[in-house]
């Protein structure tokens, strides 16, 4: 009653709270913004500086190096280019020391003569000039000087000199080096000098290995070249004053890549190229060591752009402009920055402004905890029975008050669906796990009485047989199950009389009493009442066509059950909805399974039928292997312990062995039913004996004429009758021959060809009547009449040609591997009968065996429900061998399943002991039993499972039901249990 009178407040009040968290937001949206205006300024900033940075060293470059060619005029003028000998050459050291003092960039100056002499002169303050030549103490100047004409007085000819100067030009000391092949006028600053001052492209010179370019001139004296190395050290040095943060890369690159200025000077050159005569080359952004700038050597293209991309998890931003020109080659400012280093200002800023907005936050922190969590707890609680119910847990249940209206409503809600889903699910998996039909019909008949708390249940099912409504199923309150023989059926229409609800509800309220003329009365006996209340609720399949009825019975109704709620009835109806396509959904089940399994045994009785010879043997094989299957089970040795099938893999199984001979439908029947070598549709040795009676005739006819003729009578007819004696031999040897064996030997073969060696004569034309394939086959035309023919005969028209369609290639998908013969069909009448074991020809032997082919073919292409996949498996196994010599797919016995390895023993028992095959006798249990041992001997079965068909009693029990009496020896296990 406290909890009723306690006043509930709207939503609406509810909502102010949520002010704060606006404010907290729009503060954080403020934040972010201001960052973001920073950060795009200051990312501005850092490409403004880019281009000042480009404008720098482009004015560096060009003060650096713009007054080299006003020099190096200078230098050609001076007196020294008609210098002839070293003395003269050197009195001009003075303009050398001139030009490399005044301008720090020169490297070196150096002159090159027409006859090959070069004289080249350098400052020893360079740490390339120290580290290379070592000057002595005091040396300022060092000079080189190769002659490369004849000798002059104190110079050999090819070597180079090293001279060493003070400050006031005296000599300090020379050296002699080695021979060398160096030669200016090879080079190509000579070769491309012209009498306007250019400069090279940048390059590594020869002799320090740093780098630089030369400038160079030609001079009024023919084959005169003046020339300035100038290096870029400087400009390494100049870029360094430009990184715009720690991690900045500045560099200045050409259009291949190649670095000229970098921080690290002694990293722009690499080791030796084998490509290059010369030794060392230019580092490329690769080289340098650096992440990003290895990162970026892929992707960089030669061009003025801005670069902005993403390395190693951080946004990176830069530029690539061309500071100069030197030798008419683009040298390129490369300059890169992080923007996280970029925008380290940035960052602090929103830092402050987060840190900021947190004391501001903290400060609100206790109002506003204190009014969410009046808000929050019970819809967090709600929220948490929500969750229970989406996991279909409905154990633990809450009553959580709030004092905002709307939220104490949904918990009241949500307590009553959590009742309504916890008791529906129970009811759904109760019905759905029910695979027994009977069973599922009291599954539901119980728990629609259990859920309604009625007194008694009632199903009524309609019989497609006669279309009525017969009772099913009856029980009470104590699940006690009522006879219903009293019940009486229902028509159609008289169920629609009983359903017909005022309101047009699904369900209807009836009061059945003694008076009533109602079809349930009987019902009132059974109960022994006077009156019961029954809720009457159709059951209807998808098609909302009735399929029963269920009838929840009342005894007595009070005011703690009233049957009248509307949320129970329509609770019950919702659920016999449910029992009605569960109910539907089984019938269909049940009726697809036994029509699959009748149309399976169709199947395999329209095989037997095929042949009269094999009829039954498609059904005796399942009955073999699922004795051996059920005695697998049902086994303690240790190597059937693990074996056993549940309810899907008997079925599996089942299926299998009536469908493993599927394949024959494809197989000829007179292959099939072949009793003779020369028997296809017909027997051909009607052919044959006529023919040999054609030579008795024609012996005869020759007889009587020699006699007619005046010969000696009686020595014609004894000789008559010597031929005749003769040829009757011979056709009894080939009709012998004809019958097929286990075995026959070459002498007989030899006498089937000399017998075939025998001619007649045929007078009519053997290609008249022929159908147009066979004409095609025999290919001959325009053979005179009489023609002789040999008596027995493998001509080219008993070849039939095999076509690519039935060829298989070794990698097959179904993994196939036999040999295939190269002629379909081989119907040579010598071919024939020439073969040794049985009446099938290699030909027709791949034939017969083709049925397991396309058993396996016709299997796979069926769809399988999972617990189905393995059918073609095992049905496709049944001429497998335990060595891998089997077929079609030459499969170990690990390759096998065990139930494929029970259908081998059960398909070979099955064809040793039948009695209808016309190409042998039926064998006797003993024999059969003993060739199957051979089989375990030579590993061509499963030696257990041999094992276990003799010690369990199939093989007798099989007998016993199948066998004649006569086949039904005596048979002593033991002889066989043990390989011999």
């Amino acid at each position: 009653m406290a909890n009723q009178s306690r006043k509930r407040y709207p939503l609406q009040i509810a909502i102010g709270t949520l002010f704060i968290t606006i404010t907290v937001i729009l503060a954080v949206i403020l934040s972010w913004q201001s960052f973001n205006k920073t950060s795009e300024i200051m990312l501005n900033d850092a490409r403004e500086i880019y281009q000042r940075i480009t404008r720098e060293l482009a004015l560096d470059f060009k003060a650096t190096y713009g007054s080299i060619f006003g020099e190096l005029r200078q230098f050609r003028l001076s007196p020294i280019v008609k210098a002839k000998t070293f003395a003269e050459r050197n009195s001009y050291l003075e303009n050398f020391q001139a030009f490399l003092e005044s301008d720090p960039s020169i490297f070196a100056a150096s002159i090159a003569y027409k006859d090959g002499d070069y004289l080249s002169v350098a400052l020893t303050n360079t740490n390339h000039i120290r580290e290379l030549y070592d000057p002595p103490a005091g040396a300022a100047l060092m000079s080189t000087y190769i002659k490369n004409t004849q000798s002059e007085p104190g110079f050999d000819q090819g070597v180079r000199y090293l001279f060493f100067y003070d400050a006031d030009l005296k000599e300090i000391s020379r050296r002699k080096g080695k021979k060398t092949q160096y030669d200016p006028r090879n080079r190509d600053w000579y070769q491309k000098a012209t009498d306007i001052p250019h400069a090279t492209k940048p390059y590594i010179f020869f002799d320090s290995k740093i780098i630089g370019l030369t400038a160079m001139s030609t001079t009024k004296e023919p084959g005169v070249v003046v020339m300035f190395d100038i290096t870029l050290e400087n400009l390494s040095q100049t870029i360094a004053k430009y990184y715009v943060t720690p991690r900045s890369e500045v560099l200045l690159i050409n259009a291949e890549g190649q670095t000229f200025a970098y921080k690290d000077q002694e990293k722009i050159i690499t080791d030796k190229d084998p490509a290059n005569a010369e030794g060392l080359q230019l580092a490329d952004l690769s080289q340098l060591g650096s992440g990003v700038l290895s990162h970026l050597s892929t992707t960089l293209e030669a061009k003025e752009q801005d670069l902005d991309f993403e390395f190693d998890g951080q946004r990176w931003i830069g530029s690539t402009r061309i500071v100069a020109k030197p030798g008419d080659v683009d040298l390129y400012a490369l300059m890169l920055s992080p923007v996280e280093e970029l925008l380290a200002e940035a960052i602090a800023i929103r830092w402050q402004l987060i840190f900021i907005a947190l004391i501001v936050l903290l400060i609100f922190i206790p109002v506003i905890w204190l009014t969410a969590k009046r808000i929050s707890t019970p819809l967090h609680k709600l929220s948490n029975d929500a969750e229970a119910i989406s996991r279909f847990e409905f154990d633990q249940t809450q009553t959580q008050s709030s004092f905002i209206k709307e939220v104490d409503a949904l918990d009241s809600a949500m307590d009553l669906m959590k009742s309504t889903i916890n008791k529906f699910i129970k009811l759904i998996n109760s019905l759905a796990g029910e695979q027994d039909l009977d069973a599922l019909l009291k599954s539901i008949t119980k728990e629609t009485m259990a859920v309604s708390h009625s007194d008694a249940a009632l199903i009524y099912l309609v019989d497609e047989q006669d279309d009525l409504l017969k009772a099913h199923f009856l029980c009470d309150k104590n699940i006690d199950q009522i006879t219903i023989d009293s019940v009486p059926a229902l028509t159609l229409s008289e169920t629609k009389v009983l359903m017909a609800s005022e309101d047009n509800h699904k369900s209807r309220i009836l009061n059945l009493k003694k008076d009533s003329d109602n079809k349930l009365s009987p019902l009132l006996e059974l109960f022994n009442t006077e009156q019961l209340f029954i809720i009457v609720i159709p059951l209807q399949n998808r098609n909302n066509e009735i399929i029963g009825m269920l009838c929840l019975i009342y005894q007595t109704i009070d005011d703690s059950r009233d049957i009248n709620t509307q949320g129970n009835i329509d609770f019950v109806e919702a659920l016999s909805g449910f029992a009605a396509v569960t109910l539907e959904s089984r019938q269909l089940f049940n009726m697809q399974e036994a029509l699959l399994h009748s149309f399976i045994k169709l199947i395999a009785g329209a095989i037997d039928a095929k042949s009269p010879y094999t009829g039954g043997h498609c059904q005796r094989v399942p009955e073999i292997t699922l004795m051996l299957a059920k005695a697998a089970c049902e086994s303690n040795d240790t190597i059937f312990k693990d074996f056993d099938l549940d309810e899907k893999q008997w079925e599996e199984l089942s299926i299998a062995c009536w469908l493993h001979d599927c394949g024959k439908v494809t197989t000829p029947e007179y292959v099939v039913d072949k009793a003779t070598k020369l028997e296809t549709i017909y027997d051909r040795i009607h052919e044959v004996r006529m023919r040999f009676e054609v030579l008795k005739r024609d012996s005869e006819i020759e007889c009587w004429q020699q006699i007619s003729a005046g010969g000696n009578k009686d020595a014609l007819l004894d000789k008559l009758k010597s031929q005749h004696k003769i040829i009757d031999e011979d056709f009894a040897f080939v009709a012998e021959c004809n019958i097929g064996g286990e075995y026959m030997d070459d002498e007989k073969i030899v006498r089937l060809h000399r017998i075939a060696e025998k001619t007649w004569m045929r007078t009519l034309d053997d290609n008249a009547g022929l159908s147009w394939e066979e004409l095609n086959r025999k290919n001959r035309h325009g053979v005179s009449l009489p023609a002789e023919e040999k008596l027995l005969a493998d001509k080219p028209e008993h070849l039939i040609k095999r076509q690519d369609s039935d060829q298989l290639a070794k990698d097959n998908p179904w993994g196939f591997k036999v040999d295939t013969p190269e002629h379909k069909y081989n119907r040579g009448e010598l071919y024939n009968l020439c073969v040794q074991r049985g009446t099938l020809s290699e030909e027709e032997r791949y034939m017969i065996n083709g049925h397991m082919i396309q058993t396996i073919k016709m299997l796979n292409n069926l769809p399988y429900p999972r617990y189905l996949r393995n059918v073609p498996l095992i049905a496709g196994s049944h001429h497998e061998t335990m060595d891998g010599t089997g077929y079609p797919r030459r499969l170990l016995m690990g390759e096998q399943p065990m139930t494929s390895r029970m259908m081998v023993i059960a398909d070979i028992f099955e064809a040793l002991t039948a009695s209808d095959r016309p190409y042998k006798k039926a064998k006797k249990l003993n024999e059969s039993i003993r060739i199957l041992s051979y089989m375990r001997n030579d590993n061509h079965i499963d030696p257990d499972l041999f094992t276990l068909f003799l010690t369990s009693g199939i093989y007798l029990e099989y007998a016993n039901k199948f066998l004649s009496a006569e086949q039904v020896d005596e048979v002593n296990i033991d002889d066989y249990l043990s390989r011999q």
